[in-house]
């Protein structure tokens, strides 16, 4: 007779092994985790990169030192596809953002609508205007910047006749770190507008000459703002970290244009906008440093159901590769009732010579009419200048060619207009082109860098029969299908 087998501790043995699989399992699933959240990879499967920051970015975002903190007063909609589109690309920017900056980013939101105690308090504290519906603010210290949701995106359609509006471009990376590295920097920089030849004025806000709305926006780049009257002073401030020289209607004395040039050759650093039919005097000035600024009016022939007439709105549509030009890729910029500006065929051949590029440049359909009183211009070539026109360039001295030394630079911005950034003309374009170039002029390269982001859109164009067809397949086709595998399964089990 076989003795019973005891299964007591058979059990006891398998119940401990079971044991020791689970927790083993738990173990590794907890180890897992833990390398999981500390060594990834992130990746970005648009083919567009849409949610990747450049690299500049993320190096501006490693490299802070000071906390910065970011208040998003902006809610979602669920009655705007629009806004909540806008709002959710911010969010997952500044997830971006957060990533790479890690404790130095403090972000915030808050949603005016549901938390009215909150938004008070940020609205007391900042001193917005509270009509701004959205706006991300940045703040450290004493310093704060705000960007509008107008700053942030490009938008096009949305007339009353047109498509509805959409986003044409999303420009919140740059403008964000723009506004980070504006309020972590050290003293703000001075920028001088010269008055008493007649020149804009940035406190002023008449629509078709003043300057305020442009000095607005200096300013938010944490840019000082200051008027300075030449012929009052007697010379040129020095603390002038630029000089802007916004549509002079008199003439510069001789003198005056000396010590400009002995400025500028001190590492100086100037943007002048010169109007057509006007002479400033600065035109010889200028071509010494190889910038020729034609005696012309940048026009161009358009039709209308009336008939032809000139167009002196000139439109510029190619840039050079520049660091000013870097965020205009698709952008057209305007610049109204502007003459041509372009390099100068006269060159010293020194080897310190100033390095000109022509930024800007109009259609071939635009040319440059000389007879500016003209009420009837048509083009003569063998008076007018012919199209493509350049209307803005870049003069840079400081590195001899051929030589591997830094003599400290010089730069210069000659734009054929004053009135492209006044009260009336100053289009998202137009202010991209302006602060950029200004940047440029302070050697604050880091915010022109970014570059902005285009939507990416699917759209799947069919024919009406083609919609009859996928009409017909998804509402009676499927369920007919089933329907016959139901029927066809029955069948068979009957059977």
């Amino acid at each position: 007779m076989a003795e019973p087998t005891s299964t007591g501790p058979r059990r006891l043995v398998i119940s401990a092994n079971v044991l020791v699989q689970i927790f083993a399992i738990l173990a590794l699933v907890v180890v897992a985790n833990w390398l999981v959240n500390r060594h990834y990879i992130r990746l970005d499967w648009t083919k567009s990169g849409y949610y990747k920051i450049s690299d500049k970015t993320q190096q501006a975002l490693g490299a802070l030192t000071e906390p910065v903190k970011i208040i998003v007063y902006l809610q979602p909609s669920a009655e705007s596809d629009l806004e909540e589109k806008i709002f959710q690309d911010v969010r997952h920017l500044l997830t971006e953002f957060k990533f790479y900056g890690q404790d130095k980013l403090q972000i915030e939101y808050v949603d005016p609508d549901r938390d009215l105690a909150r938004a008070k308090q940020v609205v007391e504290e900042y001193k917005f205007d509270v009509r701004e519906p959205a706006l991300v603010i940045f703040a450290h210290g004493s310093r704060n910047k705000y960007v509008s949701k107008d700053e942030m995106v490009e938008m096009e359609g949305g007339t009353e006749y047109g498509a509805p509006p959409r986003i044409k471009a999303f420009k919140a990376e740059g403008t964000f770190l723009s506004a980070i590295q504006t309020v972590t920097e050290g003293e703000p920089p001075t920028i001088y507008f010269l008055t008493g030849h007649g020149e804009r004025d940035p406190e002023s806000f008449d629509q078709r000459t003043g300057y305020s709305t442009l000095a607005t926006y200096i300013k938010r780049d944490n840019l000082k703002v200051a008027k300075w009257n030449w012929q009052e002073q007697q010379a040129l401030p020095t603390n002038a970290n630029a000089i802007i020289i916004a549509g002079p209607h008199k003439k510069f004395s001789t003198g005056e244009q000396a010590a400009l040039d002995q400025y500028l050759k001190n590492r100086g650093r100037v943007l002048v906008m010169l109007d057509p039919k006007t002479e400033s005097g600065l035109e010889t000035f200028l071509k010494k440093w190889g910038v020729q600024a034609d005696d012309d009016l940048v026009i161009r022939k358009v039709r209308t159901p009336l008939g032809e007439f000139p167009d002196a709105n000139a439109i510029a549509t190619t840039y050079a590769r520049h660091p000013v030009t870097a965020k205009l890729t698709d952008i057209n910029t305007e610049f109204p009732y502007c003459r041509s500006v372009r390099q100068s065929k006269t060159t010293s051949g020194s080897a310190d010579q100033p390095r000109v590029t022509e930024l800007a440049t109009a259609p071939a359909a635009f040319w440059g009419e000389t007879d500016t009183d003209n009420e009837h211009p048509a083009f003569n070539p063998t008076r007018d200048i012919a199209g493509p026109l350049s209307l803005a360039a870049a003069v840079e001295t400081g590195q001899p060619r051929g030589a591997n030394v830094d003599l400290g630079e010089t730069r210069m911005i000659v734009v054929g207009t004053a009135s492209f950034v006044d009260n009336s003309a100053l289009t998202a374009g137009n202010l991209d082109f302006f602060m950029s170039g200004l940047n440029w002029l302070l050697k604050r390269e880091q915010l022109l860098a970014v570059g902005p982001k285009v939507p990416e859109e699917f759209r799947l164009d069919i024919s009406p029969t083609e919609l009859k067809a996928v009409y017909a397949l998804t509402i009676l086709g499927l369920p007919l299908l089933i329907g016959i595998i139901g029927l066809t399964v029955w069948l068979r089990r009957r059977n």
